[in-house]
């Protein structure tokens, strides 16, 4: 289905371009939407000063009273561009005109049941030439959504998959150095660490990993003898 819409979405932005009336955005509609941000609601509890970063704190102010449904459409939208090539490209691509992209937007967003303060959100990229930094600016939003519900990103690397048991035990053991917040885990392998954990854990890595022992002992080893 999310191919389908993303299709949906990048042959509606080509085949309107050459048809869709120029003046469907006002040239001040992305500054009225910028302001109005900024006025909604306090900051989220992290900081970020890239312009992604900007643009993400200003959906923020504005979904305090819907975080949670927010957070949700961006997400699923995230997962629509990983899924389909040609959604991604019709964010990307900066011949499409505006005014195709922001229709087709409208439309897979009504058929998607994504908030208003989403739609908003993409004219407003659409119509400042930022579009292609929407996914950059969806992974910030996240970071803000996870500070603002204390949630932790717990990330686990091992050589094999971890049975059910392990990654019970890794993250009761993480979650004693989460200081109250609650983890979130995810669980990847990398055969070339041979044996043993990384663990990514906010900006904290503990790296326990067999191929990190051994590049260590080689260091020792061919370390000058005083």
């Amino acid at each position: 289905m999310l191919r389908l819409a993303g299709r949906s979405l990048y042959h509606a932005a080509r085949a309107s371009s050459s048809s869709m009336p120029r003046h469907v955005l006002h040239p001040m509609a992305a500054p009225q939407l910028t302001r109005s941000y900024a006025a909604a609601a306090t900051k989220p509890k992290m900081e970020d000063g890239t312009l992604e970063g900007r643009y993400a704190t200003a959906l923020f102010m504005a979904s305090k009273e819907k975080l949670d449904k927010v957070y949700e459409d961006l997400t699923g939208l995230r997962s629509m561009i990983a899924e389909s090539q040609e959604l991604k490209l019709a964010i990307e691509t900066p011949g499409i005109e505006p005014e195709s992209k922001v229709a087709a937007f409208e439309a897979i967003c009504k058929k998607a049941s994504i908030d208003a303060a989403v739609v908003n959100f993409l004219k407003v990229l659409v119509e400042n030439k930022r579009a292609h930094l929407l996914l950059r600016m969806i992974d910030i939003f996240e970071n803000f959504y996870r500070a603002e519900k204390g949630l932790l990103l717990c990330k686990v690397t091992s050589a094999a998959p971890l049975s059910s048991a392990q990654q019970d035990q890794v993250k009761a053991a993480m979650q004693k150095r989460a200081e109250g917040s609650k983890l979130i885990m995810e669980y990847n392998t990398n055969p070339a660490l041979l044996g043993g954990l990384v663990v990514k854990m906010g900006e904290a890595v503990l790296d326990n990993s067999v191929s990190t022992r051994l590049e260590r002992l080689q260091t020792q080893l061919l370390a000058p003898v005083a």
